[in-house]
């Protein structure tokens, strides 16, 4: 709403002398009034000082009345009086001092000898005189006390010795009221003896004195208190105070009220404060108005001011600048209204020119905020339904906070969470430690953050598998720790299927054949030396064809079925594997003398009829015919290795009529074939190395997420002399064993970093994946070859990833992990190849500093057509996700696989779907997906 045509009802110049006007007057009434409360302090301290003076004053007027009353007594002619008749009268010294009612000479042992009395004589009480009798007789001095009945007298017995030398006793009496008259003239203050305000036996000046001390009791209380009062009374300013009578003046508890009339310092108080305001008065009127003088001009400045910038609303420029022009033509002795005229014009010339384009940036700014106001929909959406159980606790384990999630795992109602403790949330770690205990180091201070994985349980009992994460956090009111819990049930799950499925076929449910070779491995160790060991493998003819003609899905059901078979036809004593394509292998544990012959018949006596069975169509049934090929353990030092390599060779070597029969291997020929064709794989390894003949075949990777190829794998191939190209599958398994695999993974990383260095000058930014064997990733000598490596080829260190099989680097999990960080220090990456086919632990991987998980292709070959691959699959892409690593789908073959996989989240794409493997020279890097 606008509000710049409001009328100015009350202008600057009046508030700011109203301002300046009010602030004077305060400084002004605060300053005189602090002047006043300090005179009003000082004259009611000189009042008690006055008073304490005069309190002196009595004591010593008051002892020394009482010296002149005893040198009188003194002086008394003692055995004259009593020669005196009893009828002569008063003696003189009564008629000379009528303050003296009673004379009496006594001997010093206090017996009374003759008293003189006046007629309104008072005694001193019997005890008093015997106290004071007792006194001058055992120190020979006057002794003397005040005493009051309905008056105060004093008493005193003075110590005489008579011109005959004889000892006496003169005892006077008088009446104290010509002392308190005395000390009334010679201070001008009023005194006054008394037990209580109500009882007061002698005053000066009585009816008033009495009636101001019953008024002053009223109203402070100040008789039997030792504080003095200054105070108005209605007999004007009064100061006044109640002491005790010192003890050797007084018989009993006698106060001492002094008090006099303080009007006159109050009446210079007050004339003062009079001055002093007409003072203040004439200052502040002179103040307003110099300060209105001094501020007028810069007003009407800041006036014409107020009427010009409301026309920056209304884009009146010119008007603007004409209003301001006869305030900023003179640039002398300018203050800061002046700069702030200025700065108006500058704002109304940079508004001016703004006003062109701000309708322009108009759509750009309400297509930003509804780009915003999408964006903090997408983050609140993915806040409130991500599936995390986020709690908060204190230090103590009191449960603060519990999300939906959270409490829906734990089976809580919300108004259970604050009477709960984080202990009855997560349950104890396998041993026996509770949540508190595994985050005390965090709630100490001594770490930031933890991490833990431990389980909720449910009021039924359930239970949920959770990955934590704990921080703590410092709140204004108290310290507490935030726990995010990721549920991992499922992946819990998965993982115990791809623990099976590390040592298990996934189509036929056999040992795979790194399960079927470790197993093999340790049979043969065990019963070498007591029982027969053969190895059978087994061959499914024409196993190609089957699937060209029928299709993968009938391939996979014939596979089943041919192991089943193979069950069936072997013996219980032995293991059985799926070893390759359409290739089972068993391992046979014969005991020669517990073996019935019915037995040997069934393992060693198969026909060839046997060796046939009937796979199932839709609407018929195909004949399937098994060769099979046996080999007996013959050497202490042949191995499962050579036992498989052997059968391979027999069965690649078999004739066309040997097919569908169970062939038996002569150790003295087979052995040496194989052997002999090792040791020419061997020599023609070494003579490419020599002759340079290995050459690199590159295949694409898709990035899902950029819709183009960011990085190939490299593929070793190896040239024969005659020409021909031999796939990998030839001649590994021949370098591994004979220790050649480093010198080829040396040539192929050079090979690698020399055309990473090529593209890099051809302006191509693409990143190469390296296989590594364990052999040569674990070699002390690793880091400084590539180190060296990349000197000598200048290609770039960003650019190289290794692809490590995720078996071999996880069984040697501490040495993954410290070449893992010396590679990362040299910005490489790292990718765990073959993933999920070996794997024994999730953990190991949430460990490692890997950067990509390429899945097996046995999973994504026919993910397209298995549920069951497609729900591993998910549940491997989902935990690489949740521990921040890449995904690389290898195995793709066909559009509905890439599709699928891009739903469940793979980031990357390598199969013969994008390109076959290629020379550098075919790759076609500008390859995109169909739209999908």
């Amino acid at each position: 709403m606008t509000r710049t045509n409001a009328q100015v009802h009350l202008s600057l110049q009046t508030k700011l002398s109203f301002i300046v006007t009010l602030i004077m007057a305060l400084a002004l009434a605060s300053n005189i009034s602090i002047d006043y409360l300090n005179s009003l302090k000082t004259t009611e301290e000189a009042g008690f000082k006055k008073l304490d003076t005069q309190f002196a004053i009595f004591e010593q007027f008051t002892e020394r009345s009482t010296e002149l009353f005893e040198q009188e007594l003194n002086q008394i002619p003692v055995e004259l009086y009593l020669k005196t008749p009893r009828s002569s009268g008063l003696p003189k010294a009564l008629s000379v001092n009528p303050n003296i009612s009673e004379l009496r000479i006594l001997d010093f042992n206090g017996k009374e000898l003759r008293v003189w009395q006046s007629a309104n004589s008072t005694s001193a009480p019997k005890v008093l005189q015997q106290q004071l009798i007792n006194k001058v007789r055992l120190e020979p001095k006057p002794a003397s006390r005040i005493f009051c009945e309905s008056q105060c007298y004093q008493t005193s017995f003075t110590p005489v010795i008579a011109d005959s030398g004889r000892p006496y006793i003169v005892n006077g009496i008088r009446d104290l009221s010509p002392v308190l008259l005395a000390f009334n003239t010679l201070t001008n203050s009023d005194a006054a003896l008394g037990n209580s305000p109500s009882r007061l036996f002698i005053a000066t000046n009585a009816g008033r004195t009495k009636s101001l001390i019953n008024e002053l009791e009223k109203k402070t209380a100040f008789f039997h208190s030792d504080a003095p009062v200054y105070t108005n009374t209605s007999q004007g300013t009064t100061v006044a105070a109640s002491r005790p009578l010192n003890d050797t003046l007084s018989h009993s508890a006698l106060q001492l009220v002094l008090l006099f009339d303080d009007r006159d310092a109050q009446a210079s108080i007050q004339s003062s404060l009079k001055n002093s305001l007409v003072s203040a008065g004439v200052a502040l009127l002179l103040t307003v108005l110099m300060t209105y003088l001094a501020l007028r001009r810069a007003l009407l400045k800041l006036v014409n001011l107020s009427n010009a910038i409301p026309m920056l609303s209304d884009s009146s420029y010119d008007r603007l600048r004409d209003s301001l022009a006869k305030y900023t033509k003179q640039t002398r002795y300018n203050d800061e209204i002046d700069q702030l005229n200025y700065t108006v014009l500058d704002v109304a010339d940079a508004l001016e020119e703004m006003e062109g384009s701000v309708a322009t940036h108009r759509q750009e700014l309400l297509h930003t905020i509804a780009e915003l106001k999408e964006t903090q929909e997408f983050n609140n959406a993915l806040v409130n339904d991500s599936p995390l159980v986020i709690a908060a606790f204190r230090l103590n384990g009191q449960m603060i906070q519990l999300n939906d999630y959270g409490r829906k795992l734990a089976g809580w109602e919300k108004s259970d969470v604050e009477n709960r403790s984080v202990v009855d949330l997560i349950l104890p770690d396998p041993i026996g430690h509770t949540i508190l205990d595994n985050l005390k180091p965090l709630i100490s201070g001594r770490e930031t953050r933890a991490q833990s994985e431990q389980l909720i349980r449910n009021e039924k009992g359930s239970v949920s598998y959770l990955t934590w994460i704990h921080a703590k956090v410092a709140t204004r009111s108290e310290p507490m720790i935030l726990s995010v819990g990721l549920d991992v049930t499922e992946r819990r799950r998965t993982e115990n299927r791809l623990r099976w499925l590390s040592k298990h076929d996934a189509i036929t449910d056999l040992l795979n054949r790194e399960a079927f070779h470790t197993e093999a491995t340790q049979l043969i160790e065990q019963y070498r030396d007591t029982h027969t060991i053969e190895l059978m493998m087994f061959d499914i003819d024409k196993f190609s064809s089957y699937n060209d003609m029928y299709g993968f899905q009938h391939g996979d059901n014939m596979l089943r079925e041919t192991a089943r078979f193979i069950e069936r036809l072997i013996a219980c004593h032995t293991i059985i594997g799926r070893t390759g394509t359409n290739e089972f292998s068993a391992l046979l544990i014969i005991d020669e003398d517990d073996t019935t012959t019915a037995e040997k018949d069934k393992v060693f006596r198969v026909d060839g009829h046997a060796l046939r069975f009937y796979s199932a169509l839709e609407n018929d049934a195909i004949e399937v015919n098994i060769t099979a090929v046996v080999a007996r353990h013959q050497e202490d030092g042949e191995t499962v290795d050579d036992m498989l390599s052997n059968c391979a060779a027999t069965l690649r070597a078999l004739k066309p009529i040997d097919r569908g029969k169970v062939n038996y291997i002569s150790s003295q020929v087979d052995n040496r074939a194989a052997r002999q064709e090792k040791v020419q794989m061997h020599d023609s390894i070494v003579k490419a190395l020599a002759e340079d003949r290995f050459v690199l075949y590159f295949q694409p990777i898709y990035n899902l997420d950029r819709n183009r190829i960011t990085h190939c794998e490299c593929l070793v191939r190896m040239q024969t002399e005659d020409g021909r190209i031999l796939a990998p599958v030839s001649f590994l398994d021949i370098a591994k064993a004979s220790g050649l695999m480093p010198r080829i993974d040396y040539l192929v990383l050079k090979m690698a970093l020399m055309q990473l260095r090529v593209w890099a000058d051809n302006n191509i930014h693409l990143k190469l994946s390296v296989n590594i064997t364990a052999d040569t990733f674990e070699s002390d000598r690793f880091i400084k070859q590539l180190q060296q490596l990349l000197t000598d080829t200048g290609a770039n260190s960003g650019q190289l990833i290794f692809e490590v099989v995720e078996t071999e680097a996880i069984n040697n999990l501490e040495n993954a992990k410290a070449l893992c960080k010396k590679l990362d220090a040299l910005d490489v990456q790292i990718a765990f190849d073959d993933f999920g086919i070996g794997f024994t632990s999730f953990e190991y991987l949430r460990d490692l500093p890997v950067d990509f998980i390429k899945i097996d292709q046995s999973f994504i070959r026919y993910i397209y057509k298995r549920k069951s691959d497609q729900l591993l699959v998910k549940s491997m892409v989902d935990m690489a996700q949740a521990l921040g690593k890449k995904v690389i789908a290898e195995g793709v073959e066909d559009q509905g696989s890439a599709e699928l996989l891009r739903e469940m989240g793979v980031h990357y794409l390598q199969g013969y779907y994008i390109s076959k493997p290629c020379k550098a020279s075919r790759l076609d890097l500008n390859y995109t997906l169909p739209t999908i």
